[in-house]
């Protein structure tokens, strides 16, 4: 499909600009536009599983931990502001519901952002007081740890797990890459790294997602896999 300047009216200049700062003509910015479209097409399948994966598995954890599915009603859970303010707008939203029982935690679950799964992963913040709240020591290390096994077996002969950094790392940059893609931005430069702002190659982000799918679901990550068409488009850049 040829440029046709109509076009840019419809995506907006300053989007197609994006394009056409690293393309060498009009024609060539239009295609990799059209590239994108197809390149962030292709990583839904593997956002799909992987979003619903995580949750699933923190869920899953939480709930053995708390012992019930409504563990964000604990006494004993203690939440920094921010994961506090992304769970409590979905809980209060159900909350008539959740006491008559017309609804269950799933529909909680279902309806919280990723971005709280991948913060309830992360280190922890702190509380309106000022408190540190340690997420590592209080949630991953007595509970969220058995959700990810690397597949081989340490000296004990228990599961290897990794870290909790190294997991909550491979989260947060799927969460990017997936946002990316799912709001149709330009992902044709890479992504940035959170923190530091260095370039995170793309097959790198994938590859890392896929891993972290394995760690949870080894036979789902097989699916994506052994069939890769997310870097079969990426290796065909115009």
């Amino acid at each position: 499909m040829s440029f046709n300047p109509a076009f840019e009216s419809a995506v907006s200049t300053p989007r197609f600009d994006r394009f056409r700062a690293v393309a060498r003509d009009d024609e060539h910015a239009w295609e990799l536009y059209r590239w994108n479209i197809e390149l962030t097409s292709s990583f839904a399948p593997l956002a799909a599983d992987l979003e619903v994966a995580l949750r699933n598995t923190i869920h899953h954890q939480l709930t053995n931990l708390f012992g019930s599915e409504m563990w964000w009603a604990n006494s004993s859970l203690l939440l920094d502001d921010i994961t506090a303010e992304m769970l409590t707008q979905v809980v209060q939203k159900y909350r008539k519901k959740l006491d008559k029982g017309s609804v269950g935690a799933g529909k909680v679950i279902s309806e919280l952002s990723l971005g709280t799964w991948v913060r309830i992963l992360s280190k922890g913040g702190h509380s309106a007081l000022g408190r540190s709240i340690d997420y590592d020591r209080r949630l991953w290390r007595p509970a969220l740890r058995e959700g990810f096994a690397t597949g081989e077996l340490n000296r004990h002969g228990e599961p290897r797990r990794p870290t909790r950094k190294v997991v909550h790392a491979r989260a947060e940059r799927f969460q990017k890459l997936r946002n990316r893609c799912a709001h149709h931005e330009s992902i044709i430069e890479g992504l940035k790294e959170s923190g530091t702002g260095a370039m995170l190659a793309l097959d790198d982000v994938w590859n890392g997602s896929v891993e972290l799918l394995q760690w949870i679901s080894p036979e789902l990550a097989q699916l994506h896999s052994a069939s890769p068409a997310f870097l079969e488009i990426l290796a065909c850049r115009p």
